[in-house]
């Protein structure tokens, strides 16, 4: 069954319509559906889908003749010696009528031959821009993809008509595959499973949240057991210092130092691993609402929720769960603890929430600028922290997000207020907007009645009514 992606699937279709040349640039992590949608593009389509391999040019390119030949019905003609002569012959038989090809994995062919770029390049300019061939480029290494196809210097650079960077599912998509769940829990499966395509396809709705958990993660059969270890292998050369990273992190070492010292590795060293992780969109980089991005205050957090979810619970209990004692590790580590590691998911579903609400005009403000904060209080010299700030040239929006199972109260409304004006520089209107898991106290509820500038969000408002 083919769940979300509809914005890209109509976007692909409304380029297809035109009926002339085309290049889409299709990238995105593994796992993330890439290969779904672009199936599902296909169909009904006049196309050739050429999945490429870690092999060499020579029974690639056999293959992909392969591929041609069965599509043309031709039964006695030589694989083609070049990429050159392959595309040019579809290019001839397609002259007139609109056709799709898509060659998946393709950083796999331009990494072994480091021409076929140019020669991309050189077809485009004086053959296939005056066709109507719908040509896609899809791959999973995020770096290549950036830099070596659709980079400045590429080649390729200013030829494609379309790039398509396909992103795990937010939370709203993610739930379309919960059904039979309550709000709730459809939360706390997208905090252990998060939105990735093939993993929210683990969870069964006939079993409850613990079932699907033990299922799919803590069995050493489960096809999460061993998932992060398994994509990092794919991804680099060495997994080793790369999922000691994301321990670390998942451990709560957030700053670079302090990642730097509990791997072992030299800070300048570790900040390029860092990096490679951005690129790969399992880590991200925070800085303090306002201030640039080379603040000293970053921090490095796991983006993806399922290594954070199997860095937290799995890998630290795998002796355990090697020994069945699936049952102990959800008692003992799981279940007491995830309330508390619920609280930065619930944050990101409120962030995805504003998000969406702004861009259909529905806050008391259009912002431009969202992010968390975090200072000290001169008086106290405490550590204070919002978890959302939004910002529209001097009018703000503050937020409160409270995974909690009591409703949210007055306290924490004044204690917003007050925190806000540590936060410097707003001499306009400031609203005040809180997210609870269990609603809201009728002294809370009557101060957003009588208070414009108060807004609140429960369960129902942030997953049943913002589609």
């Amino acid at each position: 069954m083919f769940i979300g992606r509809e914005k890209e699937f109509s976007e692909m279709n409304r380029r297809y319509a035109e009926k002339n040349f085309q290049l889409l640039i299709l990238y995105g992590r593994r796992r993330v559906g890439k290969t779904t949608l672009l199936k599902e593009f296909c169909r009904e389509k006049n196309h050739i889908f050429y999945s490429a391999e870690q092999s060499n040019e020579k029974l690639n390119l056999e293959k992909f003749s392969a591929e041609i030949f069965r599509h043309y019905s031709e039964t006695a003609l030589e694989p083609f010696r070049s990429w050159e002569k392959a595309l040019s012959y579809i290019e001839e038989r397609q002259r007139e009528e609109p056709m799709v090809l898509v060659i998946d994995e393709f950083p796999y062919l331009a990494m072994i031959n480091s021409s076929l770029l140019s020669t991309l390049q050189h077809l485009i300019d004086h053959r296939l821009r005056k066709g109507k061939l719908f040509l896609i480029l899809c791959g999973s290494y995020m770096g290549f993809m950036e830099k070596e196809v659709l980079g400045a210097k590429s080649p390729l650079f200013g030829r494609r008509t379309a790039q398509l960077h396909m992103k795990s599912f937010d939370y709203l998509d993610s739930i379309k595959f919960m059904d039979g769940f309550s709000q709730e829990e459809k939360l706390m499966l997208y905090g252990a499973f998060g939105g990735t395509p093939l993993y929210l396809q683990q969870i069964r709705s006939g079993k409850n949240v613990k079932e699907n958990i033990i299922d799919a993660f803590l069995r050493p059969t489960s096809y999460l057991y061993e998932e992060p270890l398994l994509l990092m292998r794919q991804e680099v050369q060495e997994p080793g210092v790369y999922c000691a990273i994301i321990e670390a992190i998942a451990g709560g070492a957030s700053r670079a130092n302090e990642i730097a010292v509990k791997t072992g590795e030299e800070s300048a060293k570790c900040l390029k691993y860092i990096s490679t992780l951005r690129e790969l969109g399992i880590v991200y980089k925070e800085v303090p609402f306002g201030e640039k991005e080379t603040s000293r205050k970053a921090l490095y957090y796991l983006s993806d929720f399922m290594f954070r979810f199997w860095y937290r619970y799995v890998s630290s209990n795998r002796t355990l769960l090697e020994t069945d004692a699936q049952e102990i590790v959800w008692n003992r580590r799981i279940e007491p603890d995830y309330s508390h590691y619920m609280g930065h998911i619930f944050e990101k579903v409120c962030r995805g929430y504003l998000l969406r609400q702004n861009s259909k005009g529905a806050l008391p403000i259009l912002f431009t600028e969202i992010g968390r904060w975090w200072g000290s209080n001169p008086k106290t010299r405490e550590q204070v922290e919002i978890d959302l700030i939004a910002r529209d040239m001097d009018a703000y929006l503050f937020c409160e997000c409270k995974w909690t199972n009591e409703p949210v109260d007055y306290q924490v409304l004044k204690k917003l207020q007050e925190k806000s004006e540590l936060f410097g520089g707003r001499p306009g209107k400031s609203y005040f907007m809180l997210f609870s898991k269990r609603g809201f106290t009728e002294r809370v509820l009557e101060e957003a009645k009588e208070k414009q500038e108060v807004l609140l969000v429960d369960l129902e408002e942030l997953l049943g009514n913002n589609g």
